[in-house]
């Protein structure tokens, strides 16, 4: 099943198309996620990178050297600085979006939480959904191991 998700920045100068169903969906706790959402993690739903298409504007985008080497690319809007679409150098066929910028974000659903070993005690993951301590790989959070 192909769906169509769109998604845009506060502003609305940079617009996000995606065609294809997510391939895993969940929130992210490491401490890079709380940063950029300003919060305790960051939802997201990651998808063939081919099937993310920026429509509208030219993001800005910021690399990060993490823990295991890898750089992680986190695209913006150079005018509001909402974060939209990210992707790691590891698995660059894939890419990222924060839910929080979907027109519709009932697409939504968690499917487990990521890097739960950095979650802050005053918010912890939903306990009845898988758990992974740090990232595993792809195949692992969409099997659901």
């Amino acid at each position: 099943m192909t769906e169509v998700l769109e998604g845009e920045c506060l502003c609305g100068a940079v617009k996000y198309r995606v065609n294809a169903a997510p391939i895993i969906s969940g929130a992210c706790y490491c401490r890079d996620c709380q940063k950029t959402s300003g919060g305790a993690e960051a939802h997201g739903m990651m998808f063939p990178a081919s099937a993310v298409t920026v429509v509208q504007g030219t993001p800005s985008t910021f690399r990060r050297k993490v823990d295991s080497g890898n750089d992680v690319f986190r695209q913006f809007c150079p005018d509001c600085g909402v974060h939209v679409i990210s992707w790691n150098s590891a698995a660059p066929e894939y890419k990222a979006i924060k839910v929080g910028t979907l027109k519709d974000p009932s697409a939504y659903q968690s499917q487990g939480s990521l890097w739960v070993s950095s979650a802050q005690s005053w918010h912890r993951p939903d306990p009845k959904l898988p758990q992974h301590s740090k990232m595993p790989c792809v195949a692992e959070l969409s099997t659901g191991q």
